[in-house]
């Protein structure tokens, strides 16, 4: 570590979302305000010693720059700037992963020292479990921040009181941590990927990565053999090697027939990696019959844009982008009387599926249906996300009878009510964020049954199933 980065403590650490900060100045103004605040308070001429803000976007692969990490090594405190962006994000998850480790290393010797300081940058609608885990009261900091979040106060100048109130108050709570705090420098800067993302860490198991040979753990029903792919309607996988083995050569055998050549392990189909997302959806043509405002229905299910006229992307699109940043790879079907085909390879697979459903579509008798055949399976490790644009007018007119329909159809997944199931989904931003939890939880879940499978001896390749009332 260089020396004039260990040579006095740092106050803090900022970590945040680039998506948080692209074509956005508050963010970094707000961190340069509360850097001066804490400076003043200590007495450092230099603001480059007191709080430590990245601008250099790490892209997927690259490794964390020295500075970013001697200072996550150092820090005494970690300021975490939250939104739905944030807990989504790999490198933030990394971030806190690495100064959690800290504290945890701090807490083995009898002393835990709250200086995990998580502020609620744009509204969270529900806590998500890292953040949770800290019952961190935000009521002191006043009632527009914890109501509407720290961008807000800066947005309008009526609350600049409040806004500067709460620079202050954080400001010394910062201080006060830091100069109280029993935490010491890592000797050593860690490796980028030894460092757990404690965002999916505490939801459940980690995405299995792209690897050429199958991890130890996969039955070997389904690892060995080789490589089959049913077709899937619109479904691109890429590229795959051959499968050749690369171990060493086993011990001389009796040579096999030549017409039959020796087998050899192969790539695993499929895995938690690869997600179907499954639109419950329909054209403006069709759902015309049901409903009078249109403008978020195109020509073909896949247009369906359900939080316009504030954001105006599709929802396939939305779902994918979050599959990306998960390292996955996405595809995208409509709800249609094969559902249960699809379920029957997925589970086979060990792939995820998500259902995303237009509540209006779920009126549609055909739609209606495959609802019903997709719930009387009752999969253990398939989710469901339901959209509600609160801007919907006939929507929300409507939504007593909306949800009654959708309940008939999805009986099942109304009475487990889990995790995996996410009803009125108010924006991009909740979406964003549902759609990563159902993720990690479906992930966690084929980990789960894959391993209790093993452990009972029974046929790897079919997953128990819940039986519905």
């Amino acid at each position: 570590m260089p020396e004039a980065w260990s040579a006095r403590p740092l106050y803090f650490f900022f970590s945040y979302a680039r998506a948080d900060s692209r074509d956005d100045p508050l963010l970094e103004q707000f961190f340069r305000d509360l850097r001066d605040e804490v400076r003043r308070r200590v007495g450092d001429p230099d603001p480059n010693t007191v709080g430590f803000l990245d601008l250099r976007s790490i892209q997927p692969g690259e490794a964390w720059s020295a500075e970013l990490g001697a200072a996550l090594c150092r820090c005494r405190t970690f300021v975490a700037m939250c939104s739905p962006s944030f807990f989504a994000s790999e490198y933030c998850g990394r971030e806190w992963g690495m100064f959690d480790g800290r504290l945890r290393s701090a807490a083995a010797s009898g002393q835990v020292p709250a200086a995990l300081l998580p502020v609620i940058w744009t509204p969270l609608r529900d806590p998500p479990e890292p953040l949770a885990r800290l019952q961190y009261d935000h009521s002191a900091l006043g009632k527009a921040y914890t109501k509407f979040g720290l961008r807000y106060l800066m947005q309008l100048k009526r609350n600049h009181d409040e806004y500067q109130e709460f620079v202050l108050t954080l400001a010394a709570r910062i201080v006060q941590l830091a100069d109280d705090s029993p935490l010491t420098a890592e000797p050593e800067i860690p490796a980028l990927h030894q460092v757990p993302d404690a965002f999916r860490l505490l939801a459940g198991p980690p995405t299995i990565p792209d690897q050429e040979d199958p991890p130890p753990e996969i039955p070997a029903a389904v690892a060995s053999g080789p490589l089959r792919i049913d077709p899937v309607e619109d479904e691109v996988l890429g590229s795959r090697e051959s499968g050749e083995s690369r171990t060493s050569p086993d011990p001389p055998r009796p040579p096999a027939p030549p017409s039959v050549p020796p087998a050899t392990p192969g790539p695993v189909a499929g895995g938690p990696g690869h997600v179907t997302f499954v639109l419950a959806s329909t054209s403006a043509e069709e759902i015309a019959a049901l409903r009078r405002q249109l403008d978020c229905y195109g020509d073909t299910f896949e247009e369906w844009t359900p939080y316009k006229p504030r954001d105006h992307d599709r929802v396939c699109v939305i779902a994918q982008m979050v599959a990306a940043r998960q390292k996955l790879i996405s595809k995208i079907v409509p709800l249609d009387h094969g559902v249960s085909d699809l379920l029957e390879r997925s589970r086979e697979r060990n792939e995820i599926v998500i259902l995303i459903v237009d509540m209006w579509a779920a009126k549609l008798a055909n739609v209606h249906q495959a609802l019903v055949t997709y719930d009387v399976r009752n999969e253990p490790t398939s989710g469901v996300l339901v959209p509600a644009n609160p801007h919907d007018t006939e929507t929300h007119a409507n939504s007593a009878q909306l949800i009654a329909v959708l309940a008939t159809a999805l009986r099942n997944n109304f009475v487990r009510r889990d995790k995996l199931f996410r009803m009125n989904v108010r924006s991009c931003e909740e979406f964003d964020l549902a759609l990563v939890q159902i993720i990690v939880e479906s992930q966690a879940r084929i980990f789960e049954y894959r391993q209790a499978l093993r452990s009972t001896g029974d046929n790897p390749r079919r997953f128990p199933r819940l039986n519905g009332p």
